[in-house]
This record gives C-alpha cells, sequence and structure tokens, in this order.
C-alpha cells in the first residue's frame, strides 16, 4: 500500500469508531505511521481527508453490495439480500452507524460533504428502484426513496439497540405497508465484521 492509502485506512478506521471532530491529524498521522508534511501532502486539510474517505467508503459500499447480489435470480432475492447484506452490516463489529450522516452532523454547511452524502444515498435509492421495477412495484422511484430512508432509521436503530428482533419487525412492517413479500430477515450466525 502507499502511504496514501496508509493515510486513508487509518483515517477511515478512526473516523468510522470515533466520529469526525473526536479524531484530530495527529491521531492519523500516528496511526498511518506517516509524518504530518506526508499528510497534508496527499490532503490539504480534513475536510479533504473526510471528503477522500467517504468517496472510498461509497466506492467499498457499493462494491459490496452490489457483490452480494451479483448473480441473485429474481428481484424479489435481491432485495431480500439488500436488506440482510445490511443486516449483518448492523450486528456486525465494525458497525458504528452511517459515516455519511456522521459527516453532515457533523460537518453542517459543507458543500463537498454533502455532496458525496447525498450522491451515496442516491446511488442506493437508484438501486432499490430499479429492484422494485424489476418487480413490476408501481411507484417505484418514490418506493426506492422510502426504503433507502427506512434504512437510514434502521442504522440509526441498530446504533442504538442492535436488536434483531426490531430490524426484523421494521421490515415486516415495511413489506406490509408496501405490499412486498415478507421473509425474516437472516439473522447472521456470528458477528464478524463486515468487510466494505
Amino acid at each position: 500500500m502507499s502511504k496514501k492509502d496508509d493515510i486513508l485506512e487509518a483515517a477511515m478506521r478512526l473516523f468510522n469508531e470515533h466520529g469526525y471532530t473526536a479524531v484530530g491529524v495527529d491521531l492519523i498521522r500516528d496511526e498511518a505511521k506517516v509524518s504530518k508534511m506526508t499528510l497534508y501532502k496527499y490532503f490539504k486539510n480534513k475536510d479533504k481527508l473526510v471528503e477522500a474517505v467517504l468517496e472510498l467508503r461509497h466506492q467499498r459500499f457499493s462494491s459490496s453490495l452490489v457483490c452480494a447480489l451479483d448473480g441473485l435470480a429474481t428481484p424479489e432475492q435481491r432485495l431480500q439480500e439488500l436488506f440482510d447484506w445490511h443486516l449483518r452490516w448492523f450486528l456486525s463489529r465494525n458497525f458504528f452507524g452511517c459515516m455519511f450522516i456522521k459527516a453532515m452532523g457533523e460537518f453542517q454547511g459543507n458543500d463537498e460533504l454533502q455532496n458525496v452524502s447525498q450522491n451515496h444515498k442516491r446511488w442506493l435509492a437508484e438501486l432499490l428502484e430499479q429492484i422494485l421495477k424489476d418487480m413490476g412495484v408501481s411507484e417505484a422511484k418514490a418506493k426506492g426513496v422510502f426504503l433507502q430512508v427506512v434504512l437510514d432509521g434502521m442504522i440509526v436503530n441498530a446504533n442504538l439497540f442492535r436488536s434483531y428482533n426490531q430490524l426484523d419487525e421494521t421490515w415486516r412492517i415495511t413489506c406490509q405497508s408496501l405490499g412486498l413479500p415478507y421473509t425474516p430477515l437472516k439473522k447472521p450466525e456470528d458477528t464478524a465484521a463486515l468487510s466494505f
């Protein structure tokens, strides 16, 4: 890995676990084992580092989720797997909430970070919309956004309670309210870190 990659990896782990404000560039420098000069060579300020981390997070998140959906025969299976994938993340050891939601809470008024965060959420809503279209669901665009908002709520709930029962009940009611088929979410057998 390059020095830039070392910085991004250290920053992503620290920001994910502790938030953005609580983590200073000195800690990132120390964890990445680089000099401050090297850190600022690649990222002119902390905001630019956060932006790069969020872009990398989106890339890894989307790749992992798309990989989980690849090869599934029906859109119903893809929708179920999308929520099962999220459940595996919620109950894994490396789940500390959504880095995009946290960024918006800590960096109000930063247009670049807002754009990266909005693009991530739009991407997920559009993925859900396409699955719903493939299922023949009416108002797929609006319902895709609705499901993306439900997932954001599930993220917050999982961060507070880590309760399979609450998350699955939310999924059941969501399916019922949209007239979608319901199959219980698959509870992970272990809480190994979901890597993305």
